[in-house]
């Protein structure tokens, strides 16, 4: 069976064209493609990446689970990350660790570590993932939280653990793209809230021919 995106309610809202991804159900665009990417290029756009991996290393030898998937990673400071096209690695404390990768890699990263050094979890069904991009991101983001997510204070590369409309999450922010880990049952809600104080910033839904999965940095 098809896995469907925490979104899929959102998605019935909308002229969705859907397409398949490692057994997700996932939006290509919003039913115009073109539209999007001007608002990826001049506004806002908001695109749901739920179907991405996300593995959990947490306790244990965390940091060297991390290492046996990305060289580097073991050495990583708190909050901080290390990238490449089809995956990154964000080091939330010494010993706890967040994965994420193209979708469908999970299967052969879990492969991979050892589960008896620390505690794995395979969080890519219950979590879900919305991606923010364009130029005024960062204004929709102003009017989502009290926390000071100026580019000068929390740079490309880095993470933060708060909340935005009262979601508690994990902020992943690339020199283009501030990506957004939260429990899967609150994604609709806050889906719905951001779009709503992204009415006036030009902020439109978009789906993943507009805004491909890469966690290279420079993306």
């Amino acid at each position: 069976m098809l896995k469907t995106s925490p979104l899929s309610g959102i998605y019935r809202n909308h002229s969705v064209k859907l397409t398949e991804v490692s057994g997700w159900q996932i939006a290509e665009n919003f039913g115009n493609q073109e539209r999007e990417s001007e608002h990826l290029k001049n506004d806002s756009v908001l695109i749901d990446w739920s179907h991405i991996g996300k593995i959990s290393l947490s306790g244990g030898d965390a940091p060297k689970a991390a290492e046996q998937v990305f060289k580097g990673t073991s050495k990583l400071e708190p909050l901080k990350t290390l990238a490449k096209q089809d995956m990154a690695v964000l080091c939330l404390t010494r010993n706890d660790y967040l994965i994420l990768c193209q979708p469908g890699m999970e299967t052969k990263l879990l492969e991979i570590i050892d589960p008896k050094i620390t505690t794995v979890t395979d969080q890519t069904g219950s979590q879900g993932c919305i991606v923010l991009g364009g130029p005024r991101r960062d204004e929709v983001l102003l009017r989502s939280t009290a926390v000071d997510l100026r580019r000068d204070k929390v740079v490309a590369g880095s993470v933060l653990q708060s909340s935005i409309h009262t979601v508690s999450m994990t902020l992943y922010r690339t020199k283009n793209l501030d990506i957004m880990l939260h429990p899967r049952n609150l994604s609709e809600s806050l889906y719905d809230a951001l779009m709503d104080v992204g009415i006036g910033l030009g902020l439109v839904p978009g789906g993943i021919a507009t805004v491909p999965v890469s966690f290279e940095e420079g993306k």
